[in-house]
């Protein structure tokens, strides 16, 4: 008994595949995301490590930079960090003057965080290595596939979240 090995088509945008015809996990949307996903956290924490950070710290940088006294519960659902990894890394960023933290103003139990001009400044020079990421990411697609892409993953995200 021969086996034969199934030839991958030339196309994956063809809307007519046949499922039988594509390798294992080809098929398998939250397998594809999740492999892509890998792919993408492992160039990232390589990039980020010759810059001397850690991908935690991007993140928390990044949700910060898009503006001032945000909560912890907020960095934790955006930065998708649990709390006491995030705990420890606002500790740490803290001392190095990359971050502040203050009790909210009309209630003192909830804690605000906000970019330092330093930390401001690590961030501007880190985006620039993880925009040149997105470029390679998004290499050969034109403006209206790019634009498809954004519109496709945030409502399989919105699909997922409720």
């Amino acid at each position: 008994m021969t086996t034969r090995k199934k030839k991958r088509p030339a196309s994956m945008e063809s809307a007519a595949l046949n499922p039988a015809d594509l390798p294992l996990f080809d098929d398998f949307l939250p397998h594809l995301i999740a492999r892509l996903a890998y792919q993408l956290n492992g160039d990232l924490v390589e990039k980020l490590r010759r810059e001397g950070i850690n991908v935690t710290r991007w993140r928390i940088l990044a949700v910060l930079s898009m503006g001032d006294g945000i909560t912890i519960k907020e960095i934790i659902d955006r930065a998708m960090v649990q709390q006491s990894a995030l705990s420890r890394a606002l500790m740490r960023m803290e001392k190095e003057n990359l971050v502040r933290r203050t009790p909210r103003l009309d209630d003192a139990r909830c804690v605000e965080v906000y970019l330092t001009e330093k930390g401001r400044a690590l961030f501007h020079s880190l985006n620039t290595v993880v925009r040149r990421r997105e470029q390679r990411l998004l290499a050969g697609l034109s403006a209206t596939q790019i634009d498809t892409a954004f519109i496709l993953i945030r409502r399989l995200s919105r699909n997922m979240s409720e």
